[in-house]
């Protein structure tokens, strides 16, 4: 939840519950007071409800402009700098040949072998491809969804022209809702194909095909994400982490507490432990608050200190996930690994 919300919601609350206990209050002590003063009390209570009524009328209306808003938003543009470059060629006044030839030349440039799609490939990041794969997903499903929902309504008022023409007792009246019900519905069967394509448009062509050749490449590079099973105990070590962070945050009360914790959560999140070969390592049991865990000290350099410490870690991605260990008491060692 955004932090305005959070607040709007907060503030309400407190106002609402005030008022409440002073409404108890004033119903419990109503017979101490003049009438007068009881008029005036209750005048000042209703205010506030209502008041507290209209502000939560305003947060759900502004919810739902904001939710609009980003609705738009993500149906127009793919909030991505490298996909904006193939987008920005979409602007067009009237679709002809060179159009689409266009879009193709500059897809088959991006995806290409070794193009700058290939370049997230590389650097593994996913997210970035399966957000393009959704926004594409959008742009092609959208216009359907658009006219199945108008279909939908189409067919809502079309009951109800059956509905009156049911109730109908005049003969000719009878005959004229009827024609003017099946026009209607032909009418808006056939206005689909009034058009080639999408509104005139083939561009969701060009979007399947750019899509098509984005899925390959996502599942080229989900085949690559592998793991070892020395990695997987190392990855079930950094959830174990998380996992103890997040039970912390939940108990702390201080907003610059839990906002450091939130830090740490992903920072842990983000860190890079898994090694591959493990032949130049010594993997260390450890104890996460009473779990097991593990960390990963050079072989041969981690002799000196047993093993123990933050000294002689395999790289500064452990160092980082140690020193967030001890900063909040979580890490022991096993007894007999000493």
């Amino acid at each position: 939840m955004e932090k305005w919300k959070k607040r709007y919601i907060v503030i309400t609350a407190i106002i609402f519950a005030i008022t409440c206990v002073a409404t108890v209050l004033f119903a419990y002590n109503i017979n101490l007071l003049s009438s007068g003063i009881v008029g005036v009390v209750r005048t000042i209570l209703s205010s506030i409800f209502l008041l507290i009524a209209v502000a939560m009328i305003v947060y759900f209306v502004i919810c739902g402009i904001l939710t609009m808003k980003r609705g738009i938003r993500n149906i127009k543009k793919c909030d991505d700098e490298l996909f904006k470059k193939i987008d920005q060629y979409k602007k067009c006044w009237g679709e002809d040949k060179h159009y689409y030839i266009k879009q193709i030349q500059i897809i088959n440039l991006y995806y290409e072998e070794g193009g700058k799609v290939d370049e997230l490939v590389k650097n593994k990041e996913i997210e970035r491809l399966y957000a393009r794969a959704d926004f594409l997903l959008i742009q092609n499903s959208l216009f359907d969804n658009l006219i199945t929902c108008f279909y939908s309504l189409v067919i809502s008022v079309i009951a109800s022209f059956v509905c009156q023409m049911m109730e109908c007792e005049n003969v000719w009246l009878t005959f004229v809702w009827m024609v003017t019900i099946l026009l209607s519905f032909f009418g808006i069967i056939l206005s689909r194909y009034a058009e080639k394509g999408q509104a005139g448009s083939y561009r969701y062509y060009i979007d399947e095909y750019e899509r098509d050749l984005l899925l390959q490449k996502i599942t080229d590079l989900e085949k690559e994400l592998t793991i070892t099973g020395d990695d997987e105990q190392i990855l079930e070590t950094k959830q174990i982490v998380i996992n103890e962070l997040i039970r912390i945050r939940q108990k702390k009360k201080l907003k610059k507490q839990k906002e450091k914790l939130e830090t740490d959560i992903k920072q842990v999140g983000q860190l890079d432990l898994c090694i591959g070969d493990y032949n130049a390592c010594y993997i260390q049991k450890i104890h996460i608050n009473g779990v097991v865990g593990c960390l990963v000290y050079d072989r041969e350099k981690g002799k000196e200190n047993n093993y123990i410490g933050e000294l002689n870690l395999i790289n500064q991605e452990y160092s980082i996930l140690y020193q967030i260990l001890n900063r909040y008491d979580l890490i022991s060692y096993c007894e007999k690994e000493k």
